[in-house]
Protein backbone atom coordinates (compact mmCIF):
# COMPACT_ATOMS: atom_id res chain seq x y z
CA UNK A 1 0.00 0.00 0.00
CA UNK A 2 1.15 3.94 -0.68
CA UNK A 3 2.68 5.12 2.31
CA UNK A 4 3.03 9.19 3.52
CA UNK A 5 6.46 10.00 3.47
CA UNK A 6 7.11 13.28 4.43
CA UNK A 7 5.06 16.65 4.64
CA UNK A 8 5.88 20.73 3.55
CA UNK A 9 3.83 23.63 4.18
CA UNK A 10 4.87 27.38 3.73
CA UNK A 11 2.82 30.72 3.02
CA UNK A 12 2.60 32.14 -0.07
CA UNK A 13 1.88 35.73 0.79
CA UNK A 14 3.92 38.40 -1.72
CA UNK A 15 5.77 38.96 1.24
CA UNK A 16 7.76 34.94 0.80
CA UNK A 17 8.99 36.29 -2.67
CA UNK A 18 8.90 40.62 -1.97
CA UNK A 19 12.13 41.65 -1.18
CA UNK A 20 12.21 43.58 2.24
CA UNK A 21 12.72 47.08 0.70
CA UNK A 22 9.74 46.49 -1.05
CA UNK A 23 7.63 45.57 1.79
CA UNK A 24 6.82 49.00 2.28
CA UNK A 25 5.22 49.22 -1.65
CA UNK A 26 2.82 46.10 -0.25
CA UNK A 27 1.68 48.23 2.46
CA UNK A 28 0.31 50.91 0.55
CA UNK A 29 -2.07 48.71 -0.43
CA UNK A 30 -3.13 47.87 2.39
CA UNK A 31 -5.24 51.47 2.91
CA UNK A 32 -7.69 50.25 0.32
CA UNK A 33 -7.98 46.73 1.51
CA UNK A 34 -11.70 45.99 2.58
CA UNK A 35 -10.75 42.63 4.30
CA UNK A 36 -9.03 43.80 7.07
CA UNK A 37 -9.89 41.93 10.33
CA UNK A 38 -9.09 43.72 13.92
CA UNK A 39 -7.42 40.93 15.57
CA UNK A 40 -9.03 41.53 19.00
CA UNK A 41 -12.44 40.79 18.74
CA UNK A 42 -12.52 39.37 14.21
CA UNK A 43 -14.62 42.53 13.60
CA UNK A 44 -13.71 44.03 9.72
CA UNK A 45 -12.56 47.40 10.05
CA UNK A 46 -10.84 50.31 7.79
CA UNK A 47 -7.24 50.48 7.65
CA UNK A 48 -7.31 54.02 9.88
CA UNK A 49 -10.20 52.13 12.28
CA UNK A 50 -7.53 49.28 12.71
CA UNK A 51 -4.73 51.92 13.06
CA UNK A 52 -6.46 53.69 15.75
CA UNK A 53 -6.78 50.09 17.74
CA UNK A 54 -3.21 49.06 16.60
CA UNK A 55 -0.23 48.43 19.51
CA UNK A 56 2.17 51.69 19.30
CA UNK A 57 5.08 49.23 19.30
CA UNK A 58 4.31 47.57 15.79
CA UNK A 59 5.60 50.76 14.49
CA UNK A 60 8.72 49.97 15.36
CA UNK A 61 8.94 47.38 13.30
CA UNK A 62 8.31 49.26 10.26
CA UNK A 63 11.77 49.30 9.24
CA UNK A 64 13.28 48.89 5.98
CA UNK A 65 16.38 46.63 7.74
CA UNK A 66 13.58 44.76 9.76
CA UNK A 67 11.93 44.28 6.77
CA UNK A 68 14.63 42.78 4.91
CA UNK A 69 16.06 40.98 7.85
CA UNK A 70 12.65 38.64 8.10
CA UNK A 71 12.78 38.71 4.47
CA UNK A 72 16.23 36.95 4.33
CA UNK A 73 15.08 34.63 7.15
CA UNK A 74 11.66 33.64 5.24
CA UNK A 75 14.46 32.86 2.35
CA UNK A 76 16.86 30.34 4.04
CA UNK A 77 13.89 28.17 5.39
CA UNK A 78 12.14 28.32 2.20
CA UNK A 79 15.78 27.36 0.98
CA UNK A 80 15.98 24.59 3.24
CA UNK A 81 12.36 23.35 2.53
CA UNK A 82 13.02 22.88 -1.07
CA UNK A 83 16.36 20.89 -0.18
CA UNK A 84 14.30 18.79 1.58
CA UNK A 85 12.07 18.51 -0.56
CA UNK A 86 14.34 16.94 -3.59
CA UNK A 87 15.93 14.85 -0.52
CA UNK A 88 12.96 13.03 -0.10
CA UNK A 89 11.65 12.90 -3.76
CA UNK A 90 8.00 11.49 -3.41
CA UNK A 91 6.46 9.49 -6.17
CA UNK A 92 3.48 11.69 -5.56
CA UNK A 93 2.15 14.69 -3.79
CA UNK A 94 -1.25 15.54 -2.30
CA UNK A 95 -1.84 18.75 -1.60
CA UNK A 96 -4.38 20.89 0.04
CA UNK A 97 -5.14 24.65 -0.95
CA UNK A 98 -7.96 27.18 -1.15
CA UNK A 99 -9.18 29.00 -4.06
CA UNK A 100 -9.36 32.51 -4.21
CA UNK A 101 -11.48 34.00 -6.88
CA UNK A 102 -9.44 32.04 -9.61
CA UNK A 103 -11.42 28.48 -9.89
CA UNK A 104 -14.56 28.93 -7.83
CA UNK A 105 -17.20 31.82 -7.60
CA UNK A 106 -20.87 31.60 -6.69
CA UNK A 107 -22.21 30.54 -9.45
CA UNK A 108 -21.03 26.69 -7.41
CA UNK A 109 -18.19 27.22 -4.74
CA UNK A 110 -17.74 23.64 -3.37
CA UNK A 111 -16.67 23.27 -0.03
CA UNK A 112 -14.33 20.46 -0.84
CA UNK A 113 -13.26 19.55 -4.18
CA UNK A 114 -10.41 17.15 -6.22
CA UNK A 115 -8.88 17.90 -8.90
CA UNK A 116 -9.02 14.62 -11.17
CA UNK A 117 -7.54 15.11 -15.02
CA UNK A 118 -4.50 14.55 -16.18
CA UNK A 119 -3.02 17.65 -16.57
CA UNK A 120 -3.48 21.05 -14.41
CA UNK A 121 -1.72 23.91 -16.34
CA UNK A 122 -0.37 26.56 -14.75
CA UNK A 123 -0.08 30.19 -16.23
CA UNK A 124 2.61 32.92 -15.63
CA UNK A 125 0.68 35.93 -13.78
CA UNK A 126 -0.39 38.50 -15.78
CA UNK A 127 1.66 41.62 -14.67
CA UNK A 128 0.41 44.09 -17.11
CA UNK A 129 -3.13 44.21 -15.68
CA UNK A 130 -3.44 48.31 -14.53
CA UNK A 131 -5.03 47.26 -11.19
CA UNK A 132 -1.99 45.30 -10.42
CA UNK A 133 0.36 47.00 -7.96
CA UNK A 134 3.71 47.86 -8.59
CA UNK A 135 4.88 45.45 -5.36
CA UNK A 136 2.73 42.77 -6.71
CA UNK A 137 4.22 43.01 -9.72
CA UNK A 138 7.59 42.40 -8.28
CA UNK A 139 6.26 39.62 -5.87
CA UNK A 140 4.69 37.55 -8.89
CA UNK A 141 8.29 36.92 -10.64
CA UNK A 142 8.32 33.84 -8.38
CA UNK A 143 5.58 32.17 -10.44
CA UNK A 144 8.24 32.40 -13.33
CA UNK A 145 7.45 33.08 -17.22
CA UNK A 146 7.06 29.39 -18.00
CA UNK A 147 3.55 27.47 -18.81
CA UNK A 148 3.46 24.75 -16.94
CA UNK A 149 1.41 21.25 -17.51
CA UNK A 150 1.37 19.74 -14.59
CA UNK A 151 1.30 16.29 -14.15
CA UNK A 152 -1.75 14.81 -12.25
CA UNK A 153 -2.04 11.27 -10.64
CA UNK A 154 -5.93 10.32 -12.10
CA UNK A 155 -6.13 6.96 -10.31
CA UNK A 156 -5.19 8.49 -6.89
CA UNK A 157 -7.43 11.51 -7.48
CA UNK A 158 -10.12 8.84 -8.75
CA UNK A 159 -9.07 6.53 -5.00
CA UNK A 160 -9.62 9.91 -2.65
CA UNK A 161 -12.85 10.87 -4.30
CA UNK A 162 -14.18 7.28 -3.86
CA UNK A 163 -12.83 7.36 -0.47
CA UNK A 164 -13.85 10.06 0.76
CA UNK A 165 -17.53 9.61 -0.30
CA UNK A 166 -17.24 6.35 1.45
CA UNK A 167 -16.15 8.21 4.89
CA UNK A 168 -19.00 10.72 4.48
CA UNK A 169 -17.41 13.66 3.04
CA UNK A 170 -19.40 15.62 -0.13
CA UNK A 171 -16.72 16.12 -2.76
CA UNK A 172 -17.01 17.86 -5.42
CA UNK A 173 -15.28 16.66 -8.56
CA UNK A 174 -13.62 18.24 -11.75
CA UNK A 175 -11.82 16.24 -14.78
CA UNK A 176 -10.92 19.12 -16.66
CA UNK A 177 -10.86 22.67 -16.75
CA UNK A 178 -12.31 25.71 -18.82
CA UNK A 179 -10.83 28.38 -20.88
CA UNK A 180 -11.77 30.94 -19.03
CA UNK A 181 -12.98 31.72 -15.35
CA UNK A 182 -14.51 34.36 -13.85
CA UNK A 183 -17.87 35.30 -11.77
CA UNK A 184 -18.64 36.93 -8.40
CA UNK A 185 -18.45 36.69 -5.16
CA UNK A 186 -19.99 37.84 -2.30
CA UNK A 187 -21.91 39.64 -0.33
CA UNK A 188 -22.49 36.76 2.30
CA UNK A 189 -22.82 37.47 5.68
CA UNK A 190 -21.34 40.63 7.58
CA UNK A 191 -17.98 39.55 6.75
CA UNK A 192 -18.29 39.48 3.13
CA UNK A 193 -20.88 42.65 2.58
CA UNK A 194 -19.66 43.65 -1.02
CA UNK A 195 -19.13 42.09 -4.16
CA UNK A 196 -16.00 41.24 -6.22
CA UNK A 197 -16.28 40.41 -9.41
CA UNK A 198 -13.54 38.90 -11.70
CA UNK A 199 -13.79 39.51 -15.92
CA UNK A 200 -13.54 35.81 -17.49
CA UNK A 201 -10.10 35.26 -18.01
CA UNK A 202 -7.49 32.59 -18.65
CA UNK A 203 -6.72 30.88 -15.28
CA UNK A 204 -4.82 27.45 -14.60
CA UNK A 205 -3.84 26.28 -11.09
CA UNK A 206 -4.58 28.12 -7.94
CA UNK A 207 -1.59 29.96 -6.23
CA UNK A 208 -1.96 28.09 -3.11
CA UNK A 209 -1.18 25.11 -5.65
CA UNK A 210 1.41 27.05 -7.75
CA UNK A 211 3.31 28.85 -5.37
CA UNK A 212 5.07 25.92 -4.25
CA UNK A 213 5.41 24.05 -7.24
CA UNK A 214 7.39 27.47 -8.69
CA UNK A 215 8.85 28.25 -5.39
CA UNK A 216 10.57 24.80 -3.80
CA UNK A 217 9.48 21.62 -5.94
CA UNK A 218 13.39 22.14 -6.98
CA UNK A 219 12.47 21.38 -10.77
CA UNK A 220 10.44 17.94 -9.86
CA UNK A 221 7.14 17.48 -11.01
CA UNK A 222 5.96 14.49 -9.22
CA UNK A 223 2.51 13.90 -10.23
CA UNK A 224 0.10 15.91 -8.16
CA UNK A 225 -3.80 15.27 -6.64
CA UNK A 226 -4.75 18.90 -5.48
CA UNK A 227 -7.67 19.23 -3.09
CA UNK A 228 -9.20 22.50 -2.64
CA UNK A 229 -10.75 23.76 0.35
CA UNK A 230 -13.04 26.55 0.84
CA UNK A 231 -10.89 27.96 3.78
CA UNK A 232 -11.92 31.67 2.27
CA UNK A 233 -15.52 32.73 1.82
CA UNK A 234 -19.11 32.41 3.58
CA UNK A 235 -21.53 30.78 3.66
CA UNK A 236 -20.13 27.49 3.42
CA UNK A 237 -16.26 27.84 4.49
CA UNK A 238 -14.61 25.27 6.42
CA UNK A 239 -14.37 24.77 10.02
CA UNK A 240 -11.68 23.82 11.81
CA UNK A 241 -12.63 20.37 12.67
CA UNK A 242 -13.78 19.39 9.38
CA UNK A 243 -10.19 20.24 7.89
CA UNK A 244 -8.61 18.34 10.55
CA UNK A 245 -11.43 15.38 9.61
CA UNK A 246 -10.53 15.43 5.96
CA UNK A 247 -6.97 15.18 6.64
CA UNK A 248 -7.29 12.86 8.80
CA UNK A 249 -9.65 10.57 5.99
CA UNK A 250 -7.11 11.33 3.52
CA UNK A 251 -4.20 10.02 4.74
CA UNK A 252 -6.80 6.54 5.73
CA UNK A 253 -7.27 6.67 1.80
CA UNK A 254 -3.86 7.11 0.78
CA UNK A 255 -2.77 3.88 3.07
CA UNK A 256 -5.82 2.36 1.50
CA UNK A 257 -4.55 3.09 -1.75
CA UNK A 258 -3.17 -0.47 -3.93
CA UNK A 259 0.10 1.46 -4.67
CA UNK A 260 3.96 1.26 -3.58
CA UNK A 261 3.90 5.09 -3.96
CA UNK A 262 5.40 7.19 -1.54
CA UNK A 263 3.16 10.09 -1.23
CA UNK A 264 3.95 13.50 0.03
CA UNK A 265 1.13 16.02 1.92
CA UNK A 266 1.77 19.53 0.58
CA UNK A 267 0.17 22.66 1.68
CA UNK A 268 0.68 26.43 1.46
CA UNK A 269 -1.14 29.93 2.51
CA UNK A 270 -1.41 31.97 5.66
CA UNK A 271 -0.75 32.54 8.47
CA UNK A 272 -2.56 35.50 9.29
CA UNK A 273 -3.58 38.27 7.09
CA UNK A 274 -4.24 40.66 6.02
CA UNK A 275 -3.97 42.24 9.66
CA UNK A 276 -1.09 40.28 11.13
CA UNK A 277 -2.50 38.43 14.16
CA UNK A 278 0.44 36.97 16.53
CA UNK A 279 -1.70 35.50 18.77
CA UNK A 280 -4.00 32.95 15.92
CA UNK A 281 -0.78 31.82 14.68
CA UNK A 282 0.94 31.07 17.66
CA UNK A 283 -1.95 28.94 18.78
CA UNK A 284 -1.82 27.26 15.23
CA UNK A 285 1.49 26.85 15.14
CA UNK A 286 1.84 24.98 18.87
CA UNK A 287 -0.63 22.34 17.27
CA UNK A 288 1.36 21.93 14.44
CA UNK A 289 4.47 21.39 16.09
CA UNK A 290 2.80 19.43 19.21
CA UNK A 291 0.19 17.90 17.07
CA UNK A 292 -2.32 18.61 18.84
CA UNK A 293 -5.44 17.73 17.02
CA UNK A 294 -7.89 18.88 19.88
CA UNK A 295 -6.08 21.75 19.88
CA UNK A 296 -6.37 22.86 15.92
CA UNK A 297 -10.02 21.56 16.08
CA UNK A 298 -10.87 24.47 17.95
CA UNK A 299 -9.28 27.00 16.85
CA UNK A 300 -11.36 29.86 17.49
CA UNK A 301 -13.46 30.86 14.18
CA UNK A 302 -13.70 34.42 15.04
CA UNK A 303 -10.38 34.50 14.86
CA UNK A 304 -10.52 33.04 11.13
CA UNK A 305 -11.78 35.39 8.93
CA UNK A 306 -10.20 37.02 5.72
CA UNK A 307 -7.61 35.35 4.37
CA UNK A 308 -6.20 34.41 8.03
CA UNK A 309 -8.62 31.07 7.06
CA UNK A 310 -5.95 29.61 4.61
CA UNK A 311 -4.31 28.18 8.37
CA UNK A 312 -7.30 25.34 7.57
CA UNK A 313 -4.64 24.14 4.65
CA UNK A 314 -2.49 23.60 7.29
CA UNK A 315 -4.50 22.33 9.80
CA UNK A 316 -5.84 19.59 7.14
CA UNK A 317 -2.34 18.44 6.37
CA UNK A 318 -1.57 18.02 10.40
CA UNK A 319 -4.79 15.60 9.97
CA UNK A 320 -2.96 13.85 7.24
CA UNK A 321 0.44 13.62 8.93
CA UNK A 322 -1.15 12.05 12.10
CA UNK A 323 0.73 11.56 15.49
CA UNK A 324 3.92 13.59 13.45
CA UNK A 325 5.18 16.74 14.89
CA UNK A 326 5.37 19.29 12.33
CA UNK A 327 9.01 21.31 12.40
CA UNK A 328 9.11 24.87 12.45
CA UNK A 329 11.84 26.42 10.00
CA UNK A 330 10.59 30.15 10.25
CA UNK A 331 7.48 32.21 12.09
CA UNK A 332 7.80 35.84 10.96
CA UNK A 333 5.18 38.50 11.87
CA UNK A 334 5.45 40.38 8.46
CA UNK A 335 4.20 43.88 9.72
CA UNK A 336 4.28 45.70 6.96
CA UNK A 337 2.45 49.19 8.06
CA UNK A 338 1.87 50.97 11.41
CA UNK A 339 -1.97 49.76 11.53
CA UNK A 340 -0.12 46.07 12.14
CA UNK A 341 -1.11 45.06 8.15
CA UNK A 342 0.79 42.13 6.64
CA UNK A 343 1.09 38.36 7.19
CA UNK A 344 2.69 36.01 9.41
CA UNK A 345 4.94 34.14 7.58
CA UNK A 346 5.88 30.58 7.92
CA UNK A 347 7.93 27.56 6.66
CA UNK A 348 7.93 24.22 8.13
CA UNK A 349 8.18 20.33 7.20
CA UNK A 350 7.17 17.02 8.78
CA UNK A 351 9.83 14.24 8.68
CA UNK A 352 9.50 10.83 10.66
CA UNK A 353 13.40 11.33 11.61
CA UNK A 354 12.19 14.66 13.62
CA UNK A 355 10.71 11.82 16.07
CA UNK A 356 7.19 11.93 15.62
Amino acid sequence: MASIVAGFASSHTPLMSLPGEDWGKRANDDMRNRELIRPRDGKRVTYDELLESADPSIAEQIDEEIFCSKYNAIQVALNELQDTFAQVDPDVVVMFGDDQDEMFFDDNYPMISVYWGHVLTHYPRRTNRPALSEAMRIAAAVYGTEVIDYPVETKLGLHLIEQLVNRDFDVAQRRYMQPEYGGTIGPATWYLDFKRTTTPRRQGMAHAFAFPVCRWFAGKRPPMAPITINTCYPPNWISPRRAFALGRAVREAIEAWDSDARVAIVTSGGLSHFTVDEEIDRRALEGLTSADGDSLSTLPRYKLQSATTEILNWVAAAGAMGTLRMELLTYQPGYRSPAGTGCGCAVGRWLPTDGG
